[in-house]
């Protein structure tokens, strides 16, 4: 395709473009391939990756996160220690002090929760990645947008972009 032959808004003919393609050190006459750039709801890209197991988890980590969790233990540890130590009729007692049965049913329950927590938050790690991928997509596409309207606006766009490049370095010395 010849330069007369390309659309008045291609890399090589359109100077905002042009600007876009030196912002990134590499004059190749190229821009960005934005053909699988778009920004798409991020809890549409969030519900499409969950699964019921991953609902089931969430459910469950949300539960024991809750004061009904520990109230709900409170009153079976009650119950539990009244029963076994008499506090109801000794015939009832089925796990004699030091309650090794509820020891046990404790611990499983820990490992189990634990792990439903575990699952959790990588389901919410998964997410974070999620809306950091439609984030990046939508600074792209405004800095895109930014750069041409600049251009129209006959904005030094070098000269703020070189203003930009020298305040982040200045922000990461101060986060240092």
């Amino acid at each position: 395709m010849s330069d007369s032959e390309q659309t008045p808004h291609s890399p090589l003919t359109c100077p905002a473009c042009q600007v876009i393609d030196k912002l990134d050190g590499h004059e190749d006459g190229k821009i960005f391939d934005l053909a699988h750039w778009s920004v798409a709801s991020e809890k549409s890209r969030w519900d499409s990756m969950r699964k019921a197991q991953d609902e089931v988890a969430d459910k469950v980590t949300n539960f024991a996160g809750s004061l009904n969790f520990v109230y709900l233990h409170g009153l079976w540890f009650a119950i539990w220690i009244a029963l076994n130590v008499g506090l109801i009729g000794a015939g009832l007692m089925f796990d004699k002090y030091p309650f090794g049965l509820l020891t046990m049913i404790v611990s499983l329950e820990a490992i189990f929760l634990s792990t439903f927590v575990m699952v959790s938050q990588n389901r919410q790690a998964s997410r974070s990645e999620v809306r950091a991928e439609v984030d990046f997509e939508s600074n792209l596409q405004s800095l895109i947008w930014i750069v041409h309207l600049a251009q129209k606006l006959d904005v030094d766009i070098v000269h703020v972009q070189q203003l930009c490049t020298d305040a982040v370095a200045e922000s990461r010395k101060v986060e240092q």
